[in-house]
């Protein structure tokens, strides 16, 4: 059965989390303030950055892959 692109777009972001935590000096970040991150937003082609728990928006990221919709980028608890 071929994946779906909800698949694709989860394998996408777990393997864009994963090459941006290797390329993290130490701990990742909030690209935002100097605080330790929590997630990790990705939107294939457009947002790629470590966010605390602070600055993660449920309105504007899919937290965990819960209620995707186009447009909202996926937050990933790291």
């Amino acid at each position: 059965m071929p994946a779906s692109s909800g698949d694709d777009t989860d394998a996408s972001a777990e393997a864009a989390l994963s090459a941006a935590i290797d390329a993290a000096d130490g701990d990742p970040e909030c690209a935002l303030c100097s605080k330790p991150a929590d997630y990790f937003l990705y939107e294939p082609g457009s947002v790629q950055k470590f966010v605390c728990w602070e600055h993660v928006s449920p309105h504007s990221a899919a937290v965990d892959g819960e209620g995707q919709r186009p447009g909202r980028p996926v937050a990933l608890s790291i």
